[in-house]
């Protein structure tokens, strides 16, 4: 995440345009039910010749993977960090900072499973020019493994019993048990991914939890972090020296633009380039803004109710069921979301070897979701509002604000209660906030929640261990439904432990079933990503798994 420039100064991208054309727009339109944004007429382009500006984020916590709860910091990380292995546009790992992927046939995984050797990259340099190694690595597991650093999930490191170097391009991990997921999990696409950082910048630091690195991050990327300001966005030029060799592009830009009006406008005027996983409910409008193309990725994303176990009276499974029974998701699909989701009725996705396709959620039934609340007690009185024991029933439904669709749900799903005789307030949070750690705050990692609605990108592994395990609860993971069933943990270990593929399958099937029936969410949808692209930007190939950008050096406009 940074370092000094001896190129050209960076092309500043201000918003002031785009925020006052919106607001403009806005006065426009006050006091009518079009919510159509038009300038009147189409625009030129605008493209800068190698300088590409993107939206689609809000906020971020952290500029760091490994402090951060958003896959945002992931995005963000593809162009000036470095990994193992990234994920290709076919959904195919592919060698980064390591040679070739360690499998058994070719000797990278041990027989018993104990151990992986890692054949790492020669000539590879730290922005700063000191040669990337092993050590490295090694480094940034102890750091990561550091329980004084806001690691939100350590999932996969901790399966790690040591690590050794023979030499500087060898890694050798030995693991505590055999584990499965190892190769996804490690400074790889899991569904925490975490990227490798420099021992000679970082090391003898007791954490790294409020350090300058954060703001200016060195990696081993093709772009190198020139400016980060967290209201405004991140500015990056071209590494000179990356490894591949130097990036086609000079410069690139992502905007934190807080919302779609914003970044549709920006589009419309040209002032961004790419506006990436927009939501559903934009995506005809962006559709017809001249000299851009729409692009649709089936994308490994769900999205979910999250329930807090923890809190009542969300802790009876009565309630659960009757709030997922009263949710009718194909609206949410066709109404909210124009027909560019499909059905989730677990975390694996359809196209997935792990997925079970006999598993199903409760189905749509707000009668039945009426009838099993008045069996658990919560009796509708004259006005509506249900009680039990002279308490109303009433749930704090909390959202990012930088979620669109979750914004949209909100009073949506105050209004589904409502029907069902259930108060709902609704909270909305910046990302900064909402999904920020344990320890400085976050409102999921804390619980400060009845209903929250979240999505969770998925790992090219199915390992789902860090949503679902007893001891992934914030703030060691990401179960802030706050599930403990000793009958999932048993699962997530046969899964976790085993490398034959019909064992894993039975694991996870068993999994999706437990889920269905303790439901600490209600699986929502897998969505798509339906990016907006300038026509001029080249080579952009969205990848389906983790994150979109894996391949910047290649970009060009």
């Amino acid at each position: 995440m940074a370092s000094p420039s001896s190129h050209r100064a960076p092309v500043r991208v201000t918003v002031v345009t785009a925020l006052a054309a919106a607001a403009a727009m806005a006065a426009v339109l006050s006091g009518s039910a079009c919510t159509k944004v038009s300038t009147g007429g189409p625009l030129s382009s605008r493209a800068v010749p190698g300088v590409v500006r993107i939206v689609g984020i809000g906020s971020m916590d952290n500029m760091v993977p490994e402090l951060s709860a958003t896959i945002a910091a992931v995005d963000v990380g593809m162009f000036w960090a470095g990994w193992f292995f990234i994920v290709n546009d076919q959904g195919q790992l592919e060698p980064d900072l390591a040679t070739e992927v360690p499998t058994l046939s070719n000797g990278g995984i041990s027989k018993d499973g104990l151990t992986i050797r890692y054949h790492l990259r020669r000539g590879v340099t730290w922005h700063d020019g000191v040669a990337f190694t092993a050590r490295d690595a090694i480094f940034t597991w102890r750091l990561i493994m550091n329980p004084n650093n806001n690691v939100l999930s350590r999932t996969g490191y901790d399966q790690v019993a040591s690590m050794d170097a023979p030499d500087p391009y060898t890694l050798v991990v030995h693991l505590k048990r055999p584990y499965s997921p190892v190769i996804a999990a490690l400074f790889s696409m899991s569904g925490t991914p975490m990227c490798v950082l420099p021992e000679h910048l970082l090391r003898g630091l007791p954490d790294i939890n409020h350090v300058a690195f954060n703001n200016k991050p060195v990696g081993t990327g093709p772009f190198m972090v020139e400016h980060y300001d967290p209201q405004s966005g991140v500015d990056l030029i071209a590494n000179p020296h990356y490894w591949r060799g130097p990036p086609k592009l000079h410069e690139v830009h992502i905007i934190f633009a807080q919302d779609d009006s914003t970044r549709i406008v920006m589009m419309r005027t040209g002032e961004a380039d790419l506006f990436y996983d927009p939501a559903s409910r934009v995506v005809p409008e962006l559709a017809g803004i001249p000299d851009t193309r729409g692009l649709h990725t089936p994308f490994e994303e769900f999205w979910y109710l999250d329930f807090n176990l923890k809190r009542p009276p969300l802790d009876d499974l009565r309630l659960r069921r009757a709030i997922v029974m009263a949710v009718d998701r194909q609206s949410i699909i066709r109404d909210l979301l124009h027909g560019y989701a499909t059905i989730a009725n677990g975390d694996q996705p359809p196209f997935s070897w792990a997925h079970d396709p006999s598993t199903e959620a409760p189905s749509y039934d707000p009668v039945g979701a009426a009838r099993l609340l008045d069996q658990a007690g919560w009796e509708l009185g004259a006005d509506g509002v249900r009680r039990r024991n002279g308490r109303p029933l009433t749930l704090v439904y909390a959202y990012s604000v930088n979620s669109g669709d979750g914004v949209r749900y909100g009073p949506i799903f105050q209004n589904v209660m409502r029907q069902l005789g259930i108060i709902v307030s609704v909270k909305g949070y910046p990302d900064s906030l909402f999904y920020a750690a344990k320890q400085s705050g976050g409102i999921l990692q804390n619980g400060k929640f009845d209903v929250s609605y979240q999505g969770w990108i998925g790992g090219i592994d199915p390992d789902d261990r860090a949503l679902w395990a007893c001891d992934q609860q914030p703030p060691n993971g990401y179960n802030t439904s706050f599930l403990c069933d000793r009958r999932v943990d048993e699962q997530e270990r046969i899964a976790m432990t085993s490398y034959d593929l019909k064992t894993r399958k039975a694991a996870y099937a068993r999994i999706q079933e437990l889920l269905n029936a303790d439901l600490p969410v209600d699986f929502l949808y897998w969505s798509m990503r339906n990016d907006s692209v300038r026509s001029e930007l080249r080579n952009y190939l969205p990848a389906p798994v983790v994150t979109e950008f894996w391949n910047s050096w290649k970009w060009s406009i």
